[in-house]
């Protein structure tokens, strides 16, 4: 039978395995998305574990239904296979975690070494030596093969690697790398517990590896999972934490695996103390009959009679009955040649008992210290006494089919459990994620995202919500970039009134001249050289207004980014004489790039309008300039700035596997400047500091930034001036 520690031990084992098999998953679908290699090394790792864990239980079920030992052995030298394979992709997933290169040829010697293990092993005899209550047995091959040796040098030097280039790294890095090396050396320390139960037969030892492989299986996972600059690197253990799916699931199962193991516990123990008496019962009946028909023959009965009645009381092949005398010695004994020897059983413990005149029925230890149950009846008329007695695995081996099939059921019980609560799990999760999402879209200024959530409880009226909500910003912010886009044309039109009607005082001019110096071969000269130009700068005034008054939808096509620029500060050219201000053009020779020319204007516009304002008070200069370069690392929105040394970057995150051509457009004034505590909400919506400002020139432009896949830096001092640094890639 299994001890109440062993069954204990199972549950583990079956909780490591689901976990084993959601983790081999969870990487698998990792490799598909980001095709890193150690990613597909791991899932290997995690798979071949969890073959390892399963085929145990397995040699554990098949041994206490006492399965043939051919069976027992397949089974035995399949857990050798996946053990070697194990240690083989632990190896190559070391040299792709680390990226010691040098290394990767070692792969080639390492796979020859686990294909000889292999070939050995399966080309070998088995011996396995089962010992009683002890489910895993000692395995011998007939041909040497270190795999546990093997198996935990590699991953001692995974451990030690890992270590190593923990000392090397710091913050998140370092952490999840600790975890790695330590989660290494407990799932070597439960391998040490496994020896040591098989070697020393203590149930508790066998729990504890097991919870070991447990810890060992959750560091490992969290090690892999959680990303080196993710803020859960630092505190590994609270990445449990940030998915409610983990929460239910840790919930559900635990309760289930506990009340599964709390009830079947309490289930098996009830009915093996009920088949134990019962068949204990049945040894002492049986032992009070034979004890009653001996005391029942005539004095000194014939030793023929005695060996009759000891054959006829035989339960079946395993189980026997047998007289011993007041000195220990057999009387009677189904192996009559036993019997005619006089063979000495006194160390059998029930003949002890019963020639110490004790009667009843227990498991004890017979002559040669296998473990017996039975039962023991003295014989007063005789001075001898009956003994009954039968191998314990034979006598519980419908208790022992019990604790299988309930544990079988059991198994599978918890494995439906968990299906059945992950669907459960991810449908609550699912809607939720949706609404995150949703929220942080919006807190990112997407307005266009929908919730995709058709139940009908609370959360589905939520999402209906949600939607309802981003709906309506969505309109409140369209009219907010109307009123902005038609406050700038109105400051814009009242210092070009001036800068248009330049031109058509020299166009009206020529006209009332016209007639009297036509015949004037030097006056038609001028006027055909003066009026067409002056024509064309109202024409490219109207266009450049016309254009930026256009609705705001990105029409993506080629654009001639310092062209952009012309226009832009012919629009400003009188506003910039009305405050004398200076304007300089360091202008690159710049590619074309992929963009909205309309939405690229209004960025320009609001940034050098802004440049303009700061310097009503005093006049200044400014600066404008381009430039070509690449950059590895730009992009993916971000609503918050984030400082780095004396400026403020937003929307530079999403690093690249290789530089990315872009150019730079830099724009500085030398006005008042921004302070410090500002300088972080400049792109805030509403955020605003002017008396008739809508706080959203700044937040549309960055987010037409950021829908062009650039980033923008601001660098700033109170009263020295404020520069704005674009960054466009020449493919948005």
């Amino acid at each position: 039978m299994l001890s109440t520690l062993t069954i204990i031990s199972i549950f583990t084992e079956i909780f490591a395995a689901g976990i084993l098999i959601a983790g081999a998953v969870t990487f698998l679908k990792n490799y598909f998305s980001w095709k890193k290699l150690k990613d597909l090394l791991f899932a290997l790792v995690f798979l071949t574990l969890f073959i390892y864990v399963a085929a145990t239980i397995a040699s554990q079920m098949m041994f206490n239904l006492g399965r043939g030992l051919s069976e027992l052995i397949l089974v035995h030298k399949g857990i050798y296979v996946s053990i070697i394979l194990c240690a083989v992709f632990v190896w190559a997933f070391l040299i792709e975690k680390f990226q010691l290169k040098k290394l990767r040829l070692s792969n080639v010697p390492i796979i020859l070494l686990a294909g000889w293990f292999v070939a050995r092993i399966l080309g070998s005899s088995v011996n396995l030596i089962y010992r009683e209550g002890i489910v895993e047995p000692l395995v011998f091959f007939s041909q040497y093969v270190p795999v546990k040796p093997f198996f935990s040098f590699i991953w001692m030097l995974l451990a030690l690697a890992s270590f190593v280039f923990a000392w090397r790294s710091t913050g998140g890095q370092r952490k999840l790398t600790l975890y790695l090396g330590g989660s290494t050396v407990i799932l070597l320390s439960a391998l040490l517990c496994s020896s040591l139960y098989v070697r020393e037969a203590e149930a508790g030892y066998l729990v504890a590896s097991w919870v070991l492989i447990l810890i060992s299986t959750l560091g490992f996972l969290l090690a892999e999972l959680i990303p080196p600059q993710a803020p859960e690197a630092i505190r590994p253990l609270h990445f449990f934490r940030t998915r409610i799916l983990f929460k239910l699931m840790l919930i559900f199962v635990l309760l289930i695996v506990i009340l599964f193991e709390t009830t079947t516990l309490a289930t098996i123990n009830i009915s093996k103390n009920a088949l134990s008496k019962s068949i204990i019962g049945n040894y002492l009946r049986l032992a009070h009959e034979l004890a009653q028909k001996i005391n029942a023959l005539p004095v000194e009965p014939p030793l023929e009679q005695l060996q009759q009645l000891v054959v006829a009381a035989k339960m079946d092949d395993k189980g026997m009955a047998f007289l011993v005398d007041q000195q220990g010695k057999l009387i009677a004994h189904p192996d009559q040649k036993r019997a005619l020897q006089k063979e000495d059983v006194s160390a059998n413990q029930a003949a002890q008992r019963v020639i110490l005149g004790q009667q009843g029925g227990a498991e004890f230890q017979d002559e040669i210290g296998s473990t017996m149950v039975g039962a023991y009846v003295p014989i007063t008329k005789y001075g001898w006494g009956v003994v009954v007695q039968e191998p314990l695995a034979s006598a519980y081996s419908e208790i022992r089919r019990l604790e299988t099939n309930s544990l079988l059921f059991v198994v599978i019980g918890i494995i439906l459990t968990a299906l059945v609560g992950i669907f459960f799990a991810r449908s609550i999760e699912r809607p939720i994620k949706e609404l995150t999402s949703g929220t942080e879209a919006v807190a990112k200024g997407d307005l266009r995202w929908y919730v995709a959530v058709d139940s009908s409880d609370e959360i589905g009226k939520l999402a209906k919500a949600f939607n309802q909500m981003t709906k309506d910003l969505r309109e409140s912010q369209e009219r907010l970039i109307l009123s902005e886009k038609l406050a700038s044309l109105g400051t814009m039109a009242a210092g070009m009134a001036h800068e248009i009607k330049n031109p058509l005082v020299s166009i009206r001019t020529f006209t009332q001249i016209l007639t009297q110096k036509w015949e004037d071969k030097e006056f038609r000269e001028k006027f055909a050289s003066i009026i067409p130009n002056e024509i064309e700068r109202i024409n490219r005034i109207a266009e450049s207004l016309l254009k930026f008054g256009k609705p705001m939808k990105p029409e993506l096509g080629k654009v001639e980014v310092n062209g952009l620029l012309e226009e832009v500060l012919l629009l400003f050219e009188s506003e910039c004489k009305k405050y004398n201000i200076r304007v300089t053009k360091k202008l690159a020779e710049l590619p074309e790039i992929t963009g909205d020319a309309g939405q690229l204007q209004q960025v320009f516009v609001n940034i050098v309008k802004n440049g303009i304002e700061s310097m009503h008070s005093k006049g200044g200069e400014m600066i404008v300039k381009t430039d070509i370069g690449e950059v590895i690392r730009l992009g993916k929105m971000r609503r918050e700035g984030k400082k780095k040394g004396g400026e403020m970057v937003w929307g530079e995150e999403e690093e690249f596997d290789r530089p990315v051509p872009v150019i730079f457009i830099e724009i500085s004034d030398t006005g008042e400047g921004i302070p410090e505590e500002n300088l972080k909400s400049l792109f805030d919506p509403f955020f605003t500091t002017k008396m008739t400002g809508t706080g959203m020139g700044l937040p549309i432009t960055l987010r037409i930034i950021e829908e062009h896949k650039g980033s923008v830096k601001v660098r700033s001092s109170a009263g020295k001036g404020t520069s704005f640094i674009i960054t466009l890639p020449k493919k948005a």
